[in-house]
């Protein structure tokens, strides 16, 4: 009696969630979106300001630009400072392209998992340019990993002690000498570079 009550709950779940051949809906096509926007409540300075949250695949221009499927720009550069994809850097006698090798690193860190960025900037929710952002796999910040790791240098003092860490350990650009990306892109350089 109980094994034949057993079978009639799983058959009902399972016609019930399967469909039958006569009533069973169409397979609908996947409507979701490929990239989300959406403003969200947020809490900066307790003003409950709101935010443009944007969540999606990314492509890695460089170790600070983001570019979501629908052609979105998302530069992450604010709190830290990474290099761009041209710089070098010096490791005993050898130059080596640290640009190059802080966007592999961004790219290993997010992988094929979606990143979502989070903009305080008064900028419309259908924007396709964020000048900054905060962007995130899950609940890893990757600025912050992008500083701990040493391919990007603090900006804000709240990233100063992930730098800190980085330089310690002899991380990324910390493993030889480098100028430091605001300074590049204005100009100057390594004297192996020139």
């Amino acid at each position: 009696m109980r094994l034949t009550c057993c079978i009639v709950v799983l058959s009902l779940v399972w016609f019930s969630e399967a469909g039958t051949a006569g009533g069973r809906e169409p397979d609908k096509p996947n409507t979701k979106p490929k990239v989300l926007r959406e403003q969200v409540q947020g809490q900066w300075r307790h003003r409950g300001e709101m935010l443009l949250r944007i969540s999606g695949r990314v492509q890695v221009r460089d170790a600070h630009t983001l570019v979501y499927e629908d052609g979105t720009e998302v530069n992450i550069n604010g709190g830290m400072d990474a290099p761009d994809l041209g710089q070098q850097g010096l490791i005993g006698d050898a130059l080596y392209p640290c640009g190059k090798e802080a966007a592999a690193f961004l790219k290993k860190l997010i992988g094929d998992r979606p990143v979502t960025c989070y903009s305080d900037a008064d900028v419309p929710i259908d924007a396709k340019k964020l000048g900054r952002a905060d962007a995130f796999v899950g609940e890893t910040n990757l600025e912050v990993e992008l500083v701990r790791n040493g391919w990007a240098m603090a900006h804000h003092s709240g990233m100063a002690p992930w730098e800190v860490i980085a330089r310690d350990n002899k991380r990324g650009l910390w493993r030889g000498k480098f100028v430091f990306p605001e300074k590049w892109r204005r100009g100057e350089r390594l004297p192996q570079e020139k």
